[in-house]
C-alpha cells in the first residue's frame, strides 16, 4: 500500500483546523463534510484521502510508516518544533503524531533523557561518570550551575573544568563517540 499520508495532506488538516475550531473541538455536534464548502481546496485534499483509503485498509493506514518513519529519524536528531518546520508542518499536528504513536514517544523520550543527562570526564582519574542533570554535575564538581551551563551548552568545549574535568551532553557524547 502506498504511502497516502504526505504533508500536504497534514497542511490542510491545519488550515482546516485554524478557520473551523468548532469542529474539531466537538466531534459530536458538527461534521466536517457540514460546514466546509465542498469546492474549498484543503477539503479536496481530504476528500482525495478518505477516496485513498478503503474503509478496511484503516489498520494498514496505522501500519504504514511511510510519515513515521520520516519523522522519526528527524526526532532521533532534533527537537520537535525543528522536525516540524523541516516537513513542513504545524508543531501541534507532529505533537499529534508523536502522542498516538508509541514508537516516535520513545525517541522523544529518549532524547529529552539523553540531553539532560550529563557525562564528566575525569583527567586525573581517566574515568567517565554521570550526572543525572546539570544541578548534580556542578554539585558533583563542586562549581556554580552557571559555569556548568556554559561548558555543558558548547558541543566541542576545549577548555578544562579546574584543569582536570571535562563535561558534555550525554546525546552528544553518544553521537560524537567521545568527547
Amino acid at each position: 500500500m502506498t504511502n497516502h499520508c504526505t504533508p500536504e495532506l497534514f497542511k490542510a488538516i491545519d488550515n482546516l483546523e485554524r478557520r473551523y475550531p468548532s469542529v474539531f473541538k466537538s466531534q459530536d455536534k458538527y461534521k466536517l463534510d457540514d460546514v466546509v464548502p465542498p469546492l474549498d481546496p484543503d477539503f479536496q485534499v481530504i476528500k482525495d484521502f478518505r477516496n485513498a483509503i478503503d474503509v478496511g485498509d484503516w489498520e494498514k493506514f496505522h501500519t504504514d510508516r511511510g510519515m513515521i518513519a520520516d519523522l522519526a529519524s528527524l526526532l532521533g536528531r532534533m527537537t520537535i518544533s525543528q522536525a516540524a518546520k523541516e516537513l513542513a508542518i504545524d508543531r501541534k499536528t507532529v505533537r499529534k503524531l508523536v502522542q498516538s504513536s508509541h514508537d516516535l514517544k520513545q525517541i522523544v523520550t529518549k532524547r529529552r533523557y539523553d540531553f539532560s543527562h550529563m557525562i564528566i570526564y575525569d583527567r586525573q582519574l581517566k574515568k567517565y561518570d554521570t550526572a543525572s542533570d546539570m544541578y548534580h554535575a556542578a554539585h558533583k564538581l563542586g562549581i556554580p550551575l552557571a559555569s556548568i551551563k556554559f561548558y555543558a551548552n558548547d558541543r566541542h568545549c576545549k577548555y578544562w573544568i579546574n584543569n582536570r574535568y571535562k563535561i558534555k551532553r550525554k546525546v552528544w557524547f553518544d553521537e560524537d563517540n567521545g568527547m
